[in-house]
């Protein structure tokens, strides 16, 4: 019968070391933060017909009072927030919805889609 193939690994022959297996808190934050650093999109580029398109919609829902759905960009994900736009700021760059949770902001260039 072979006999089992020791490593530094196998428990009980690394005695010197066996109890000092552990990660710094410093290490564990790094790790994270480069798993969340694979999983980030890229910031989608809009064509000129796309950006007339939204333009379109919101300024529809800004002068009638119809509700409209804009997807928003995220790092990780993007996000629908359905509201009544009530304002525009070109200046700030930003827009400002009624949804039923309330009065927001969003800014202009993470509005990359409207229904």
């Amino acid at each position: 019968m072979a006999k089992p193939r020791v490593n530094k690994l196998t428990s009980g022959y690394n005695l010197l070391w066996e109890s000092s297996r552990m990660m710094l808190p410093e290490h564990k934050e790094r790790i994270n933060g480069h798993r969340e650093s694979l999983n980030r999109k890229e910031r989608p580029v809009l064509d000129e017909q796309e950006m007339e398109e939204l333009a379109l919609r919101i300024g529809e829902s800004l002068e009638t009072g119809r509700p409209v759905t804009l997807k928003l960009y995220g790092e990780y994900a993007d996000r629908e927030v359905t509201g009544v736009v009530t304002k525009v700021d070109p200046q700030a760059g930003r827009i400002r919805l009624r949804t039923a949770l309330g009065d927001m902001w969003a800014k202009m260039r993470d509005v990359i889609g409207a229904e």
